[in-house]
Parts: structure tokens; sequence; C-alpha cells
């Protein structure tokens, strides 16, 4: 029978009852006066652990990073209208990555008053004006009267935040709910607040994609960030070699397949490098788990499966498509190459010989160009790729928060390191998100924050958490002075502009003054060391894997990192000062 139960007490008692039976262990939050109820049940019980960020997008990141370790719900307690609205890029990353977070927040919304400080402007809801920002635009809810409400829309949205098209939910609750006395709700389900996902794909739809798979001359394969999230990552691997297939990768937030995997072939588009090495002319697009593709499709036929309909084919055409489960999906898909195609497999190794040619030319290219620049001052960012490659261990979590930093050298995926980013490219991620990956991770596995100076510029105060939660983190910071990207962005879009032709580049020089980010981290509790040149780069980085490891205590090193690309000995900022 269902263990179905009543509850009783404040507002805040009957929504902290709920979290609780759904699992919930961590609330992240900046906390505020609305929400008052709710923080005296928190402290009234003493259940679940508070994790406390000095701005509420630094709290999004943390729940974002620990639900993407984790794979549970990660809980945000916000504020009312002004606080919430500080959630908004780091929301929308969560959106873009379609990460399952749940967003709660007290509501000062009155029927006798039409505008209360924080609160929304009249005429505006607090729900709606976050309803933007949330999973397919438009999973935000009120609970304004009924306490019977408080238990059945918290669950609603946990179901929500977890069922394909998975996303961020946002529920607002009425600040005098929350705190009134005597309250009674029902709580209690064997579902556990989820719904099972669809299951594999039906037998002759699996028969359909291995025949068009089979006949294809060279099939593209690219494994989207549901494959990470299902654990289909070794079905995906298997699927590649059976058919000896190159392998993409577009826009990903996870490593769906191994970065240093000899049939993965870097980004998509396919490049004209790749059809001039291989000789092969791809013909078919495999779409495995992608949440839609970043660009044009460009092969003349397309395939797509996963649990998650919702960006399929938006903006290309499909010649087979299936919503379904992944991993059992993709095992019945490579069984049935084998049924169906046994008499070519051994040619298809021979005909796409040269993908593993190809995939093989990214890394010699990418090593040279660290042998290359192994005494430059300050160091290449090729170098420092290197030698993390050569000193992070396998089992590694690292979260990554720069455009321009370079990763070909690194071992992400299956069988190797885990690693994630933003996904929408709001800035602010990197600090937050890898709190909260720690925290999901636990004390024995290394969590490293790879982050830019201009990322680090939005979230730092993030340290004061990271020294108070001990949460173990090395921190590198690349620090070319510089917003990187968006120089690289001016110079694709307007080549023959002044600015490019003279260097002048209004707002990216970030050196004046300069910023000591090894102080910043230190005044909140965060040590760590700054270093200039190569020699002394890889006994930095042991030293950071000691702390955090051995001696478990959040270290930072600051690694001065040469600047690329066009533009990148400009200096000039607009220099005037009151």
């Amino acid at each position: 029978m269902p263990m179905r139960k009543t509850i009783t007490g404040t507002g805040g008692m009957l929504l902290l009852q709920t979290l609780k039976d759904a699992g919930v262990e961590y609330l992240f939050t900046n906390p505020g006066s609305a929400e008052t109820g709710l923080f005296a049940a928190i402290a009234e019980d003493g259940d679940n652990r508070l994790v406390v960020g000095k701005h509420e997008g630094l709290v999004a990141a943390m729940a974002d990073g620990y639900h993407r370790v984790s794979g549970k719900v990660g809980v945000v307690i916000a504020h009312v209208m002004g606080g919430s609205y500080q959630l908004a890029g780091q929301l929308f990353n969560a959106q873009v990555a379609g990460s399952s977070l749940l967003v709660i927040a007290g509501d000062w919304a009155s029927e006798l008053q039409d505008y209360r400080g924080l609160a929304p402007f009249p005429g505006l809801s607090q729900a709606e004006s976050m309803r933007p920002i949330t999973k397919e635009a438009r999973c935000a809810y009120q609970v304004h009267t009924n306490p019977k409400a408080i238990s059945v829309a918290t669950i609603r949205a946990l179901r929500e935040a977890t069922t394909p098209p998975t996303g961020p939910v946002y529920l607002s609750i009425s600040a005098e709910l929350l705190h009134t006395e005597g309250l009674e709700a029902t709580i209690g389900e064997d579902a556990r607040y989820e719904i099972e996902r669809p299951g594999p794909a039906r037998p002759k739809t699996i028969e359909a994609i291995a025949k068009r798979l089979g006949e294809a001359t060279c099939p593209v394969l690219m494994f989207g960030d549901d494959v990470w999230r299902t654990g289909a990552a070794a079905e995906a691997v298997a699927l590649a070699e059976a058919l000896e297939a190159p392998v993409f990768a577009s826009r990903q937030i996870f490593p769906n397949f191994p970065t240093r995997h000899p049939l993965f072939c870097g980004n998509y588009p396919v490049p004209k490098d790749f059809i001039k090495i291989t000789g092969l002319e791809p013909d078919l697009i495999f779409l495995v788990g992608c949440q839609g593709v970043h660009g044009s499709v460009n092969e003349p036929a397309t395939m797509q499966i996963g649990p998650n309909p919702l960006l399929m084919g938006r903006h290309y055409p499909l010649d087979l498509a299936a919503q379904c489960e992944l991993k059992d999906t993709l095992a019945g898909i490579t069984q049935a190459l084998g049924r169906l195609h046994g008499d070519k497999a051994s040619a298809w190794a021979r005909q796409r010989g040269k993908v593993r040619a190809f995939a093989a030319n990214l890394i010699e290219r990418e090593e040279k160009l660290a042998r290359e620049h192994e005494h430059d001052i300050p160091v290449h960012p090729a170098v420092l790729e290197a030698q993390l490659a050569a000193v992070l261990p396998r089992n590694t979590v690292m979260v990554h928060e720069s455009s321009t930093a370079r990763l070909t050298l690194l071992p992400f995926g299956h069988g190797g390191m885990t690693w994630t980013r933003s996904g929408g490219g709001s800035l602010g991620f990197g600090v937050g998100a890898a709190i909260g990956a720690k925290i999901a991770a636990g004390r024995e596995r290394p969590v490293i924050l790879h982050l830019g100076d201009g990322a680090l510029g939005y979230s730092a105060s993030g340290f004061w958490s990271m020294a108070r939660y001990n949460t173990a983190i090395l921190t590198i910071v690349s620090n070319n002075e510089s917003y990187q990207i968006v120089r690289h962005n001016w110079a694709r879009e307007m080549p023959d502009a002044k600015m490019i032709r003279e260097g002048k580049y209004p707002g990216l020089w970030l050196s004046a003054p300069p910023v000591d980010y090894v102080a910043l981290a230190r005044s909140q509790g965060v040590d760590g060391e700054a270093v200039t040149t190569v020699k002394d780069l890889e006994p930095a980085l042991r030293r950071g894997m000691d702390k955090i490891t051995r001696e478990n205590r959040p270290y930072l090193i600051e690694v001065a990192v040469a600047r690329e690309g066009i533009g990148a000995d400009s200096t000039w900022y607009q220099d005037w000062q009151l």
C-alpha cells in the first residue's frame, strides 16, 4: 500500500517535510525575509544542510553543479521578485542545459497593497515574471492561499523538473502562508515524485536505423548530453567502433563520447580537412540524445533519437526520428548492424581507416603546439593544457568556464574525467557549479575548476562559500587579462572595422588596474599561488592536487597565460578617469 501521511505545522514545515520526503538533502540559498517560515522550520528540524552563497546567481550555479554530478534535483531557496531576478543568468544556463532544478521563493503578493519593496511591480505576478527562464519557458507556479497546495505544487514541480525535457521549475509561495501555524497537507507516494521515462525504440525502428547506418558511405555520429545523463556512453562507444564512424560534438555540456578516443574528430560541422584527409564525404548524420544542433546540418540524410523530442528537427529535416531511451536502444542498434550487415563490418574498417588518422592528427597538432611554446613567457594555453593532462587523475571532475582555454589533450568522457560547462554561456557559472559538484562528488573525488579571469569576475564571492563548507576544489585561473572570446568574435563579424585594423577593442582589456586573484581568494579563506613561468607550472599543479586531496583544503592557482588570435598584442583601453 502507498505510504500516504498527513503532516501539520506552518507552511514552511509542510514545504520542508515534502522536500525531505522526496529525498532532498541540500538546500542552496541566499536567505530572505519573505521565507521566514521556511527558515524557522529548517532551524527547528535540523536535518537538511543549507549551502549559503552571497549572490543568488552563485546559489543557482551551486544547485546546478550539484545536480549535474549527483543526478539529483538541485533545490534553491530564493527570495521574492528582486532576489529571484538575480537568478536570471544562471537559471538561463540551467534552462539551456536541461538541468533539473527547483527554485522556491516566498511571495509578497497582496490584494490590498499595490507594491511592496522587492515584490513585483503592479500588474505583474512573481511566477509569471520568472516563466521565460524555466523549463520550456512555462514551468512557473504560484501558491497563494491554500495550504494543501504547498505539497501538491512542490510535488508537481519535482516531477516537472525531472521529466524530459528536463529543466528548472520555479515555485512561489505566499510568505504569509509559509509562517501560518496549524496547516495540514498530505505527502507520500511510492513513485517517489518521478515518472518512468520512455523505453527503448521499437524493434522495427532499431532495424530501420541500423539499415540506414549500414548503407551509408560515411555516417557521422553525434552524441548529445542525454547520452551522458542516462549512462549510455559505453553503448555510444560500441556503436561508433562497430561502424568505424567519425564522431563529432556540438556545444555539449558533458563529454558524451571520449575526447581521446581514436574516432573522436572534434567539433561539428565536419571540416573540409576531414574530407581532404579521409577521402570520405559524409552522407548521413545520426543525432543521439542531442538538444538540437548549433548551426546548420549539412548531411543529406538525418536521423535523431532521444528521450527529449523538444528540439528535434527544429531547423533541419528528419528522415527518421524516435523518442526513446538510449542505453538499450544503442545496444540494440549495434546488435542489428551485425545481423543486417555482418558481411560489411570488416569492409567498414578498411573503407574508413583514415578516420582514425584524421582524429590522431588533431592530437598530434595540439601536442606539437605545446612543444613549440614550452618555454614561452607567459604560459601558452597549449602548455597549460598538456600539463593538466599529465597531472590530473582520471577520476577528476572538471567544471569549466572559459571559451578560449584549450582542452584537446584532456581525456574527458567514458573511462576518463568528468567534465561540464555552463551550457548557456552566461558568465558566473564556474565557482558555484564547482562547489555544488564537490558536494555531490564527496571528499575522495578531486574537483577542478578551470576558468578564465573574465568569468571569475562574475562569481568571486563564491570563495567565501568554498571556505565555509571546506569544499576542497583546485581552482585554476587562466589569466590573459582580457575578454579574448569577444575579441575573436568581433574580428570574425567585422574583420575590416577600424577597431580591428588598429587593435583598439573597447572594453576588453581587464588589467588596468590588474586584479590579484590569489589575494582575492585568500581574503575569503582560500589559499593559493601565482604562476608566471612554465618551470613553475607543474610543481604548482602538483602542490594544488596535494592541497585538495591530502590536506582536504580548497586552493587556487592563478596562471598568467598568453593571449591568442588577432589582436592578441593589444592592451589598449579608453584611458579616462574622474
